[in-house]
């Protein structure tokens, strides 16, 4: 008899258990940070015009394990068109080690003022530590409206690697 009751102690103590584990086990079986691998808007096509670049910061909605947010900056970029008229996009994060990059009007020329590192126009490397020139993101156009497609790369590498 005292068996019996100790094996359906063990049971309900299991049916009990199991959602219980299930949900603390969850961040293990899921990705656990994710954002927007689609384009993200950040404006309508007369704000770029010419090739004085324009910081535009990125929002999407990101899951963090159990949290869903709306509307999160996740980054900046600048963006400005080329000689040929096209819109380049370029991270605000410094390939060295991650600070941000700022525009220089007064030189022309983009500055990470941490590590003084020093960009062209174009996102070459000009002087200072940085390993390579800055990260190139994707752009898009769709009539009047501009969006890009935010990532992260890694570090004080040669090579543009995402993270």
């Amino acid at each position: 008899m005292l068996a019996g009751a100790g094996a359906r102690g063990v049971c309900v103590a299991g049916v009990t258990a199991a959602p219980a584990v299930s949900v603390l086990i969850h961040p293990l079986r899921t990705p656990t940070t994710s954002g927007s691998d689609a384009y993200i808007p950040v404006g309508k096509l007369a704000q770029f015009v010419g090739t004085t670049p324009v910081k535009v910061d990125l929002f999407s909605d990101t899951v963090d394990a159990w949290n869903r947010a709306v509307h999160v900056k996740i980054g900046s970029a600048w963006v400005r068109q080329d000689a040929e008229g096209q819109l380049v996009a370029m991270s605000t994060v410094c390939p060295h080690l991650g600070c941000a990059i700022d525009y220089d009007a007064d030189n022309s020329k983009f500055i990470c003022p941490c590590h003084d590192s020093f960009f062209s126009l174009d996102g070459g490397v000009e002087t200072g530590p940085s390993p390579r020139g800055m990260d190139s993101l994707e752009v898009q156009t769709e009539g009047d409206l501009v969006a890009i497609r935010y990532q992260r790369f890694k570090q004080g590498t040669d090579a543009k690697e995402p993270v």
